[in-house]
């Protein structure tokens, strides 16, 4: 049993990480973005919007190396001790990844966009839930349940990468 974990905690610290090279931040934004922020919905245009959902995006992976580094380190620890690590790092990702979210909710909007924008931003929730799902079930030492959930976090990574991309945001999502 404890072998299985290991390697769940394995791939959920990998996946993870894909989560990391999602979108988001909780820096204070500059003084160019606030002042861009300030601009009504009606007159941002796609690639104001892009350029700085990137720049959000950016702030999040700069962010979260430390982050990225200590999970490096949960290989050497008991399974355990892993298990809790793992799952305080997930919930500090999810902190991030949910502040990112507000921030992009508060980005003006491209006129025409909005189902656009709106199918990104369900995806980083969704992005956001199935990690917290595996640090639950990290925490918990549920190596099945934590292993069902990286299935759907492969998936919706997958599904939000081709949205991003297709949008023109690709640097902002699977950078990693």
């Amino acid at each position: 049993m404890r072998d299985q974990l290991k390697g769940a905690l394995g791939l959920a610290a990998t996946l993870a990480a894909l989560l990391c090279a999602g979108c988001g931040s909780t820096s204070t934004p500059s003084t160019s973005t606030s002042s861009q922020a300030s601009q009504s919905a009606s007159t941002a245009s796609k690639a104001q919007f892009v350029a700085q959902a990137e720049r959000i995006c950016s702030t999040l992976s700069q962010q979260e190396k430390p982050l990225k580094a200590r999970q490096e380190t949960l290989k050497r620890l008991p399974a355990g001790v892993a298990a809790k690590t793992f799952a305080a790092l997930v919930h500090q990702v999810i902190a991030f990844s949910r502040a990112a979210a507000s921030k992009l909710e508060m980005l003006p909007q491209p006129a025409g966009d909005t189902d656009a924008i709106k199918k990104l931003l369900s995806g980083f929730a969704g992005e956001t839930s199935d990690a917290a799902a595996i640090g639950n079930a990290a925490a918990s030492q549920e190596a099945s349940t934590a292993e069902a959930v990286q299935y759907a976090l492969r998936r919706t990574i997958a599904d939000n990468r081709a949205l991003a991309a297709e949008y023109g945001m690709a640097d902002c999502i699977g950078s990693e």
